[in-house]
C-alpha cells in the first residue's frame, strides 16, 4: 500500500460576504415535545394538517430524553390550527408539550457558506452584541436560518449588516458620469 495524501480546505475572508438578509414576520413558532410512543400519531397529525392546506416556513426537531422536540415556523393564522390538530395527539400520547409564540425570522445564505466556518458564530455574535436573542436557529449547507421574538427581525438585519458584506453588482461601484 502507498502512502495517501488527504487534504482540507478552507475558505476564509475577512469580512464574511452574503447574498442579502430575508426577513419574515407574522410568525408563529410552535414547538412540541412527542413522547417517542407518540411519533407515529405525530407522523398522521401532520398528514392532516397538509390536508387542511397547512403549510410551514421551516421545520426541525431534535431527539431529548424527553422525547422528540418539534418546532414548526408557520404563519400566524395556522398556529391555531395546528393547536386544534394536536388536541387528539395531546390528549392521546398523555404528555405531549406544546408551546406556541409569536415570531420572526431572519435568513440569507452566502458564496462561501459551504466552504467555510464560524458563519453562526459571527451572526450569534453580532446579535449577541445588540442584545437580541435567538429563538432557534437552523443551518444547512449555504443557508442560516434565524428564530427571533416578535418585533425583532428589523433590527437582527441592521446588526447583521455590520458584519457581513454584501457585494454590489459591479455597475453599482463604479459610476461614472458623461463627460
Amino acid at each position: 500500500m502507498g502512502n495517501t495524501l488527504e487534504t482540507k480546505a478552507a475558505y476564509w475572508e475577512p469580512r464574511i460576504k452574503t447574498y442579502g438578509f430575508q426577513r419574515m414576520t407574522g410568525l408563529s413558532l410552535v414547538e412540541m415535545t412527542v413522547p417517542r410512543a407518540g411519533i407515529e400519531s405525530l407522523g398522521s397529525a401532520f398528514c392532516r394538517l397538509a390536508d387542511a392546506g397547512v403549510g410551514f416556513h421551516l421545520v426541525f426537531s431534535r431527539t431529548s430524553f424527553r422525547g422528540l422536540e418539534v418546532s414548526l415556523l408557520v404563519t400566524a393564522q395556522w398556529a391555531k390550527v395546528i393547536e386544534e390538530h394536536m388536541q387528539g395527539l395531546m390528549e392521546d400520547a398523555n404528555k405531549v408539550i406544546l408551546r406556541i409564540s409569536a415570531s420572526e425570522m431572519v435568513f440569507f445564505q452566502g458564496p462561501h457558506f459551504g466552504d467555510r466556518y464560524g458563519i453562526l458564530d459571527a451572526a450569534a455574535r453580532g446579535l449577541a452584541a445588540r442584545g437580541i436573542g435567538m429563538k432557534a436557529t437552523v443551518c444547512s449547507g449555504s443557508c442560516i436560518y434565524i428564530v427571533l421574538p416578535e418585533g425583532k427581525s428589523e433590527e437582527a438585519v441592521l446588526a447583521l449588516s455590520e458584519i457581513f458584506e454584501i457585494p454590489r453588482a459591479s455597475s453599482q461601484k463604479h459610476s461614472r458620469t458623461p463627460g
